[in-house]
């Protein structure tokens, strides 16, 4: 009986998670255990954007923005190979696998987004476009 309480407790526990609405507000909210880590700083002129990707080649990243949504997305394929003569033992691991991740950035000058890539962060500036300037005027007739 108490096992039982105790498993009841722990479904209690992560409850609110589900009501506060964590697990729901999109997926830049709570990477998963598949993901990457991300920091996004804002200040008054653009977004600085730092992505944990150790282990991923530059060339197997990409980086896209359209309609406000900035996803990166990496790819890996790793094989390794072991061979022991004596033994005739021979052990291959291949891992594949493909991580993504989006985000909700405003306000971005699109044509003047810049990445880099060093030491396993890559780091992306948007710029913020100036207030008003992305507004159109449209006159009635």
């Amino acid at each position: 009986m108490a096992n039982d309480l105790k498993n009841q407790n722990d479904f209690f526990d992560f409850l609110p998670s589900l009501l506060d609405g964590r697990l729901f507000k999109g997926r830049d909210m709570m990477p998963s255990l598949d993901s990457f880590k991300a920091d996004i700083k804002e200040t008054d002129t653009e977004y600085e954007v730092k992505v944990d990707l150790p282990g991923y080649e530059k060339d197997n990243i990409s980086i896209d923005y359209h309609q406000e949504i900035l996803t990166v997305k990496a790819e890996r394929q790793e094989e390794k190979e072991e061979k022991h003569e004596e033994d005739n033992y021979i052990r291959q691991e291949r891992s594949y696998g493909t991580v993504s991740r989006q985000f909700y950035l405003t306000n971005v000058k699109e044509d003047n987004i810049k990445a880099s890539y060093e030491d396993g962060v890559l780091h992306i500036t948007l710029p913020k476009q100036e207030e008003g300037k992305d507004k159109k005027r449209i006159t009635i007739e």
